[in-house]
């Protein structure tokens, strides 16, 4: 039986009379587990577990945005680690825009319009939008799957006049990698990403490639968020091989339409399940 969305991204309190090493547990704890096949090599590094337990503060307002976190002493000994780890740690929150070290005033927390898509899957797994009066998770679900919507229907219009004879062939062969992996959240994630990408390849867009690139690990993260939750439409091969032929024949509209309805049905199974939790 599938445990709901938002009980499992929802982060458990800790009792009041735990220490703080027993919130960081807790905080593990509403974590889901990777999908199977997952690599999980760093999972558990000195530099992953600072990182996360400084971003969860971050998410869930304990750390707001304009105020400054503890010194780099204090804040090493409150999370049980070393300085030169910490500062790894730090290294990523400020290459996703959470902070901004500033010389002479410490590491200052920045405002979440200016961070980076990459903190989109730990802001979820961290429960922020329950910090926030001005979101819910189904409006953040559905922003998400409206940008992708957007993104993957304007890269089929860009590919459609640029593909070369055979330019669909290795997509055919990520569309047939993702169905075998349908029952892998990020096995069928990673290979379904790499359709549109074979495609933009092909193309030459590589402006196009270099985005999808910065976006597949996001996306990566999040189906590990979201294991369990959803599998592939049963059209999914179907309908992606009919996009692919219209591409082939020159038609970006019925193309465009075709796979436009799967993300569509896709999306609505998602949201309906949000919804009903």
């Amino acid at each position: 039986m599938t445990t709901p969305l938002a009980t499992r991204l929802r982060p458990r309190p800790a009792p009041a009379s735990r220490a703080r090493p027993a919130r960081r547990a807790a905080r593990a704890e509403a974590v889901p587990p990777p999908a199977r096949g997952a690599t999980t090599t760093d999972t558990h590094s000195p530099s992953e577990t600072a990182f996360e337990a400084l971003i969860a503060d971050i998410v869930q307002g304990t750390f707001p945005a304009g105020s400054r976190l503890p010194a780099e002493r204090d804040l090493a000994k409150k999370l049980g680690t070393s300085r030169p780890t910490l500062r790894e740690a730090l290294g990523r929150l400020a290459a996703w825009n959470l902070i901004d070290p500033r010389r002479g005033s410490g590491v200052v927390v920045r405002d979440r319009r200016e961070w980076s898509i990459e903190v989109l899957p730990a802001y979820l797994r961290h429960g922020g939008w329950m910090a926030s009066a001005d979101i819910s998770l189904v409006h953040l679900v559905e922003d998400l799957l409206s940008l992708r919507r957007s993104l993957l229907l304007e890269s089929v219009g860009l590919v459609a006049k640029r593909l070369p004879p055979g330019g669909t062939d290795a997509a055919r062969r990520q569309v047939a990698l993702a169905w075998e992996r349908r029952d892998d959240p990020v096995g069928f994630v990673e290979a379904d990403l790499g359709v549109i990408r074979e495609l933009v390849a092909a193309a030459g867009f590589l402006p196009a490639v270099w985005l999808l690139n910065r976006l597949a690990s996001v996306y990566i993260d999040l189906a590990r968020v979201f294991t369990g939750t959803v599998s592939p439409p049963a059209d999914y091969r179907e309908s992606h091989e009919a996009m692919l032929t219209a591409l082939e024949k020159r038609q970006p509209a019925v193309a465009g339409r075709v796979l436009g309805r799967y993300l569509e049905r896709h999306d609505q199974r998602l949201l309906r399940l949000l919804r009903s939790e």
